[in-house]
């Protein structure tokens, strides 16, 4: 079953590294005989049992029982929600910032939205008048974090909500960097939120073009952090039956996830949606 700690921010996005195992991989013939290995399910066990951590998988239960076993922390570990405080304006940050400024949102409900950092981010870059309420909905821990944070910093139009019921009536649902902790069907999310906002944008996301949705597990510190890596045409046209069309897409072209021993899983670059209620 889903959990809560499924949702967080994109501290964890993985870096490009330049390896010697990497390039090697990168050699076509050993590429293609790697790929076609980890097409399989049995492939897959195979090349995880090769990895020194394993790091893919088909299904979220399967990750986490690694994590589990593992005792490693999940997303309350508090350096993660640290992190996104003094990250600077990403590329895939603008495209948000126009249609925010374009719809101007009366209700913004920020689904794994930390400790408000991009709230806090965006205040200057925003010309909105009056201020949003901005709920961020994300772990009890991180919530708690996220409150006392508010009050140094006289946050007043900015809110924290362990319940994705808090959502209710919003007009903007913002997922930025969150949706890949996300197990179940986004019918379920708005289930829980209650209502349909007329306006989401699913940000710095992880999509594939392979045929299925795949699970990874991500080491960072002493945290081990399960992903699901979405069919990019899947997520689309689940949104799409809730009666939703893409009206916009980007890419942020600086980071991807690189699985060295599982390259035909590598995605080359994160992805953002805008989707609009029909």
């Amino acid at each position: 079953m889903p959990k809560l700690n499924q949702f967080t921010h994109d501290a964890m996005d993985q870096p490009r590294s330049q390896s010697l195992l990497q390039q090697i991989v990168r050699l076509n013939p050993i590429r293609r005989t790697i790929s076609s290995i980890g097409e399989t399910d049995s492939g897959i066990r195979f090349l995880n049992f090769l990895n020194r951590k394993k790091i893919l998988f088909t299904t979220f239960s399967e990750a986490q029982a690694v994590a589990d076993s593992l005792k490693a922390k999940g997303h309350e570990a508090e350096f993660l929600s640290d992190l996104p405080l003094f990250y600077p304006m990403r590329t895939s940050d603008y495209p948000v910032l126009f249609w925010l400024n374009r719809i101007q949102p009366k209700k913004l409900f920020d689904v794994g939205g930390s400790v408000g950092n991009l709230y806090y981010l965006y205040q200057d870059y925003l010309d909105w008048k009056p201020a949003p309420d901005w709920i961020v909905y994300d772990l009890p821990e991180i919530v708690e974090r996220g409150k006392a944070l508010a009050i140094e910093r006289n946050a007043q139009t900015l809110s924290f909500s362990t319940d994705l019921a808090a959502g209710k009536d919003c007009d903007f649902l913002l997922a930025s960097g969150s949706l890949q902790f996300w197990e179940k069907s986004m019918a379920s999310m708005l289930a829980g939120v209650g209502s349909k906002p007329r306006h989401i944008i699913i940000n710095r996301t992880l999509l594939t073009e392979q045929k299925s949705t795949f699970v990874t597990l991500q080491y960072i510190g002493d945290a081990a952090l399960p992903k699901m890596i979405r069919n990019r045409a899947s997520l689309i046209e689940e949104f799409a039956d809730l009666g939703y069309e893409c009206a916009g897409e980007w890419l942020e072209p600086e980071r991807g996830l690189e699985l060295t021993l599982y390259p035909a899983h590598s995605v080359r670059f994160f992805s953002g949606l805008y989707f609009r209620l029909r």
